[in-house]
Formats: structure tokens, sequence, C-alpha cells
């Protein structure tokens, strides 16, 4: 809907009644017709004035929010990304941080034994290996 822009036109009128005389002031606003059939008003439709400066920013407020949701719906979308690879991040911390443990059981179980006890074995497995040949 596009704001109709017009002008108040007032009117002075001065009346006598039973010796006394009165002053009252009319307003008068006047719409071009093409004007309203731009904006899409019909005859019978309520309608509300308001000062060009209050449209105007109305208008720029609409504008705002506009924009505001446009950035609001792009920011959701970027949150959504984050928090599905802060996720994946998260997995992947999980599983390294496992083999870490994993590794540091590994290098202390070969500390608390002896050398020799690690060759024997290494040199068993070596056998198990090839005594089916």
């Amino acid at each position: 809907m596009q704001p109709i822009k017009t002008s108040i036109k007032c009117y002075t009128a001065r009346h006598k009644h039973k010796g006394k005389e009165y002053k009252t002031t009319q307003y008068r606003i006047n719409l071009r017709k093409e004007q309203v059939e731009k904006s899409g008003l019909d005859c019978e439709d309520e309608i509300c004035i308001l000062s060009w400066d209050e449209t105007q920013q109305l208008i720029k407020a609409s504008e705002d929010y506009e924009r505001l949701t446009g950035h609001y719906t792009k920011l959701q979308t970027e949150h959504s990304r984050l928090r599905n690879e802060h996720k994946h991040l998260k997995e992947i911390y999980k599983k390294r941080e496992d083999e870490v443990n994993r590794l540091e059981n590994e290098v202390r179980r070969l500390r608390e034994r002896g050398i020799i006890e690690i060759i024997l074995e290494k040199l068993t497995k070596r056998k198990a290996i090839e005594e089916p040949k």
C-alpha cells in the first residue's frame, strides 16, 4: 500500500446565534482519485491520518524490520551450521582423546615391563606366526 500525500485545508467560519458570535474551524482533506485507486482504497474504507513525518518513520521502521528479519534468518542459518560443525569437531576430539588414552596406557604398560620381557614377547609372537608354515 502506498501512502497518500496531501495537505489539510483549514476554513474558518463565523456564525451568529441569538446575538452571540461563534467562530468555528473546519478541516478538509482532499484526495485525488488516482492516488486513492493506486493505494488500493475503496469507498467506505476506514483510514488513519498521520503526518507525513510519522508516515516516513513508519515506512523506515517497516524497512528496518524487513532488513533485520533477513539478517536474523541468516544468523539462524549460520548458528545451525556452527552448531553442527561443533558437534562434528566434538566427536573427532572424543575419538582422538580415546586414541591418546589408549597410547598412554600402552606406554605405561611398556615402561612397567623390562626390555627382556618385551623382546621375548616379540620373539614368541613371531614364532607363533612362523610355526604354522
